[in-house]
């Protein structure tokens, strides 16, 4: 019997491509990380191309600039005639300068405002013996829920004087009182509009802040003898920095680029601001030249979070919650516990629900400026179309195109919050998935930076992406689609941080049990992930849905007669001067935003203001 045979090892070279594949290939064949690739497609189509199409469009000759200039203007050719034009010419003072500075002002003005209303409600309901602070926070929140013009047409109804050659207001009716016309309109009524409306940035932001500070690090202060001032500089201000900046940034972003407010305030004194002047760039057929603001404005929202990060980026810690417990002892108010209560409650009022009340009333006014219950009419509710009222125009509940964009306000929310939410939730689960990998990084960034665009400039951009045909998409202007399109990418940093959340809450093991089972991921996907995660989904969904119905700087450029929804058409009417119509309308979208939202909080047991306050 012979030796066994030996058998020759083969050797087998392989290629460095296929070496790669080999190490890298199960993990780029991967459910998730196919599913993040095509969302990083769609982010870049929803983000990024809109972006580049704004900027070339500013230095590029457009169809309409043949109007302008008919000399030498070839449709698509560099130029930089836009930018002179705003930045260098005869024209630049009134078309951006005087506009930027309104701006700068306006949103200073509100900042100031914003900071100093939501830093004293939050101390007042979260650091001492304040009744009633419950119910407080929930009432402190309402103005922002409410549409942002809310109060500038409560402040005009209210201030509005024959002195002004406009029908009397609330205060001169009940008083005779007339006040000058710089209270009625212009800078100091939007700024104080404003202040109102965007105070619960901070009030929110800063209760959460001071609710997690133990008082103990205070009470040390006052053992070794600092005085309260010292106290509140070197102990309190700086564990609060964090929030404070963030509401002073989102009070800022949200200030120069909201429309309506500017608009319904300024726009009659002849005060512009940027917002006012893209619209009015953008109206006129002069795009390229509202894009150019459009890109000012969005630039200055950068700067503000570079300022923000800068600011807390640089320091190293600001914890406040240890391993020890902590303690809150919250500061007895005394004898002033009954006057600070009654104040806080007058304000609130004053605020969050006098102007609802005088909105309403004055939606039932046959004729402006008279208060009297004779004038009491249903006639811009219920009536028939008149040539004595409002231009003919029927009742809100009667009239055609109201009812219309009703309908598609409430499609538009519920259609964008779902799709919306299916998106955030897909992005959560592949960042979570490829937690501290590019891919994860890249989608948690992409769908953040909607988040530092201004409401307006974000339409303008979808409006120079979408208004003509791009490779495989057809032009969506005046459609349907374009705003559900728009509404997407505008409200996904809402689900995609709630998607993100919610993943993380889910253990790998999971899934991992179901891989061993053979469960395919799709499976996987609809029977483990979405489930265990639907209440993540259904928030996200649900604060779009409330967003979308009271949003009017998104859609304002991009709404048609086709396509109106109900804040664009109450801007119509305002424009045309039709007041109760508006005022109907405008309490019709309110009791529509407040039913939502009670839906929300009773589906979720929760409210915008929960967490913060006592019982």
């Amino acid at each position: 019997m012979g030796k066994p045979e030996v058998e020759a090892k083969s050797t087998v070279s392989y290629s460095p491509f296929a070496i790669w594949f080999r190490k890298r290939g199960k993990r780029l064949l991967s459910p998730h990380f196919v599913l993040g690739v095509i969302l990083l497609v769609i982010l870049a189509y929803l983000v990024v191309a809109p972006l580049i199409t704004l900027v070339r469009t500013t230095a590029t000759w457009q169809p309409t600039d043949t109007r302008i200039r008919n000399e030498n203007v070839v449709v698509g050719q560099l130029t930089t005639y836009h930018w002179q034009r705003i930045l260098g010419s005869n024209l630049s003072k009134a078309a951006l300068w005087d506009p930027l500075l309104n701006t700068l002002t306006v949103a200073a003005g509100t900042v100031v405002l914003v900071t100093v209303i939501g830093s004293l409600l939050a101390w007042l309901v979260t650091r001492t013996d304040l009744p009633m602070r419950k119910f407080i926070s929930n009432l402190a929140v309402l103005p922002y829920i409410l549409p942002s013009w809310t109060i500038a047409l409560a402040w005009v109804q209210v201030f509005q004087n024959s002195k002004s050659y406009m029908p009397r207001g609330f205060l001169e009716y009940f008083t005779g009182i007339t006040v000058p016309e710089w209270l009625v309109f212009g800078p100091v009524p939007i700024i104080i509009a404003m202040g109102l409306h965007y105070y619960p940035f901070a009030f929110l932001l800063i209760s959460g802040a001071l609710s997690s500070i133990d008082s103990q690090l205070e009470e040390s202060g006052e053992v070794l003898g600092a005085s309260r001032l010292k106290i509140l500089r070197r102990i309190t201000f700086p564990i609060v920095l964090p929030a404070l900046t963030s509401a002073v940034l989102l009070a800022f972003a949200r200030s120069i680029g909201t429309f309506g407010t500017p608009a319904i305030l300024g726009l009659p004194a002849r005060y512009t601001l940027i917002s006012t002047q893209i619209y009015s760039f953008l109206g006129t057929g002069r795009d390229s030249q509202g894009y150019i603001l459009a890109i000012i404005l969005m630039f200055m929202s950068f700067v503000g979070l570079g300022l923000n990060y800068r600011l807390i980026g640089s320091r190293k810690s600001f914890t406040t919650i240890g391993g020890k417990g902590s303690k809150h002892s919250p500061v007895k108010l005394g004898k002033w516990k009954i006057p600070i209560t009654i104040i806080v409650l007058v304000f609130l009022v004053v605020v969050a629900i006098f102007p609802l009340v005088l909105i309403g009333w004055s939606s039932v006014m046959l004729n402006m400026g008279d208060f009297s219950l004779s004038n009491f009419s249903l006639q811009y509710w219920i009536g028939e179309s008149s040539r004595a009222y409002a231009d003919g125009a029927p009742g809100v509940l009667r009239h055609a195109e109201v009812l219309g964009a009703l309908k598609n306000s409430v499609s538009l929310a519920v259609i964008g919050g779902i799709l919306t939410g299916l998106v955030g939730m897909a992005i959560g689960y592949v960042v979570v998935k490829e937690r501290g990998k590019w891919l994860s990084q890249s989608l948690e960034q992409l769908s953040f930076v909607p988040m530092l665009i201004p409401s307006i400039v974000f339409g303008s951009i979808y409006l120079a992406l979408f208004s003509k045909a791009n490779w495989f998409i057809p032009s969506l202007y005046g459609t349907f689609a374009l705003l559900i399109v728009v509404t997407i990418g505008k409200q996904l940093p809402y689900t995609a941080r709630s998607g993100v959340s919610s993943m993380l809450q889910v253990s790998g093991d999971l899934e991992e049990a179901a891989i061993i089972q053979g469960v395919p991921w799709g499976k996987r996907f609809l029977r483990i992930m979405f489930p265990l995660t639907k209440n993540g989904f259904i928030a996200g969904a649900l604060i779009v849905l409330i967003t979308t119905m009271r949003e009017l700087s998104l859609y304002i450029l991009l709404a048609t007669p086709a396509n109106r929804v109900l804040t664009s058409i109450t801007y119509r009417f305002i424009e045309e001067g039709n007041k109760q119509i508006t005022y109907a309308i405008t309490i019709l979208l309110i009791l529509t935003v407040l039913i939502l939202t009670a839906a929300v909080n009773k589906w979720q047991k929760t409210d915008l203001a929960s967490g913060i306050g006592g019982k």
